[in-house]
């Protein structure tokens, strides 16, 4: 079992989680071409970015100390890194694409873009902690 098999999944199909994994388009194995790393680099590059922005960037001043700029920019961050993903699951709906003994749909497609945004939000929170300590204005946002 792989890392990506213990991860929490809401409740997108199987099929499309062996696609993610890299299940080769002839069902022989896995051919190294993963989703989940490439999603997992775009969400926390994303979470990391904006979340500098936050507390050393732009919003280090006083007019954005609110926790409602705080929680735009994590619901921004989500909505990239859901976007993302979304694209990069549905890129494999066509059935050259993928394995003829799969089966998966737009929906599973939107369940792991919601399952996405979910890991970006608390990435996010994770950051805001370790990053809110030295900022000079976002010192007590959001908590």
């Amino acid at each position: 079992m792989s890392f990506f098999d213990h991860l929490f999944r809401l409740g997108y199909s199987r099929d499309l989680h062996q696609q993610l994994k890299g299940l080769s388009a002839d069902c022989t194995g896995y051919s190294g071409d993963a989703v989940y790393q490439v999603t997992g680099i775009v969400m926390i590059s994303v979470s990391l970015l904006l979340m500098l922005n936050y507390y050393y960037g732009l919003f280090n001043n006083p007019r954005f100390t609110h926790r409602r700029v705080w929680f735009i920019n994590i619901t921004i961050a989500g909505s990239i890194v859901g976007a993302f993903a979304y694209f990069n699951a549905a890129s494999f709906l066509p059935e050259e694409k993928h394995c003829a003994d799969i089966h998966f749909t737009l929906l599973d497609c939107t369940l792991f873009a919601f399952t996405e945004a979910i890991y970006t939000v608390v990435i996010c929170i994770i950051f805001s902690m370790l990053f809110k300590w030295k900022s000079v204005s976002n010192k007590k946002v959001p908590f």
